[in-house]
């Protein structure tokens, strides 16, 4: 009986022992797994602090779409890179002086420095700026876009000395936008919407370089010719535009090491938080319904210099054409659906009022929002457009706006672009 009592002990404890032993190696395994994990996220910042384009374009893409990041957060994250990239740089970008030095303005009041980059929003700051000024709280919507530069304040008055010691004791920012997104819309607001003064300025020079042809108006310069005339331009250094040119040209980010910067696919966000940053938290108020004000803005601006500029777009483009590419540029910016057709005839042009169009305009708009997904048509003319260009043009795009993508965290090869190109894909400027 005590014989058969110990064998039984012993079975007991073998048991336990082979359980306490599964269970050690379990917790070993646990414990293994994690470390590696933790590996791979020192890898990972060790990736970043060698700036590591393609990690932070990731990490900050996630940052800057989802919802459990505020934005804060995302700042720091900017900032953080633009200090990574910038390491050991003395500066990026081949604009002179007094391009830098136009682009920079100063509101001592508030200790703000801001460098405005055409396409990115400079409008509106330019005009809140002068509200700034005036410690007037109105909406910056109240003041017309062609005013913007009223009583514009930069650098190009100040000496080396004076303004480098502005840029260390004052707070800055600056706004930026993703190079591709940027260049569509320069082409769209100055080449294919109707706009004499840049068809002057670059389009008849686009058609001399790609087609060889003088003295031609420059209305027809199709978005392949302006991307490949633009490249000639930055690859000869010679006839660029602010419009086009790369952000870090403007504004010089490893120079001024910019405490906050604004991206315009979160513009809303952006604008209120630089507001509070700033202590200016009661203009807020004055952007109560910032979305819809910024559109009817642009759809009045629209239509108001076709209106200025009418005799003079007929001497390249029939008025009714002209009509048609305002139309079909709101289409491609996401403001009017593509289900909804351009409502006039050329024989309506003969009673057609500028309101009556820009009525039109802003009841499409609200039917648009209403019914479509206008986030979704919008990328889809991105790619569209894109679609395009060839391959070999892309990179060459690639290597010019390179420390855009870098400095400020934006993705040089997006897979939506790059992406097998879609055959016999309609020609979305064709009217």
């Amino acid at each position: 009986m005590k014989r058969k009592s110990t064998l039984l002990m012993r079975k007991i404890l073998k048991l336990k022992t082979s359980r306490i032993v599964t269970v050690f190696v379990c917790y070993l395994v646990l414990m293994l797994t994690n470390n590696l994990y933790k590996a791979e996220d020192r890898s990972i910042k060790v990736e970043l602090d060698k700036g590591d384009n393609i990690e932070i374009s990731k990490k900050l893409s996630m940052q800057d779409t989802s919802q459990d990041h505020n934005i804060d957060t995302i700042m720091k994250s900017r900032k953080q890179n633009l200090d990574k990239q910038c390491y050991n740089r003395i500066d990026v970008g081949r604009s002179d002086e007094n391009n830098f030095k136009a682009h920079m303005q100063f509101v001592p009041d508030d200790k703000m420095v801001y460098c405005g980059i055409e396409k990115v929003g400079s409008t509106f700051w330019r005009r809140l700026i002068q509200l700034l000024y005036k410690r007037e709280i109105r909406s910056p919507y109240s003041i017309k876009p062609w005013d913007c530069m009223n009583n514009y304040k930069s650098f190009q008055s100040q000496k080396l000395d004076d303004y480098h010691y502005i840029l260390k004791e004052n707070s800055k920012f600056l706004f930026v936008r993703d190079p591709y997104s940027r260049l569509l819309s320069g082409y769209l607001d100055k080449i294919f919407s109707p706009n004499p003064y840049y068809w002057n300025l670059i389009g008849s020079k686009a058609v001399a370089f790609t087609r060889k042809q003088k003295n031609h108006c420059g209305h027809d310069v199709t978005f392949p010719e302006m991307v490949e005339y633009f490249i000639h331009t930055e690859e000869q250094n010679k006839d660029r535009d602010g419009h086009f040119l790369p952000a870090t040209d403007n504004c010089r980010p490893c120079l001024v090491h910019y405490d906050y910067i604004g991206k315009m696919e979160t513009f809303t966000d952006d604008v209120f938080f630089i507001l509070k940053e700033f202590n200016l938290e009661n203009y807020t108020s004055a952007l109560n319904d910032f979305q819809t004000d910024s559109i009817l803005d642009a759809i009045s601006d629209t239509v108001q210099t076709f209106r200025d500029v009418r005799i003079m777009v007929t001497r390249c483009l029939s008025v009714y054409g002209g009509l048609k590419r305002i139309w079909r540029k709101l289409q491609i910016r996401g403001i009017i659906a593509e289900q909804i057709q351009f409502p006039f005839t050329s024989k309506d042009l003969t009673k057609l009022r500028p309101t009556t169009f820009k009525n039109a305009i802003i009841n499409a708009y609200i039917e648009s929002k209403d019914k479509y997904n206008m986030k979704d048509q919008k990328r889809k003319y991105l790619i569209s457009a894109y679609n395009l260009i060839p391959i070999a043009t892309m990179n060459k795009l690639q290597k010019i706006f390179q420390n855009d993508f870098q400095i400020f965290g934006y993705d040089k090869r997006p897979d939506y672009l790059y992406q097998p190109r879609q055959k016999n894909l309609a020609d979305i400027f064709k009217l």
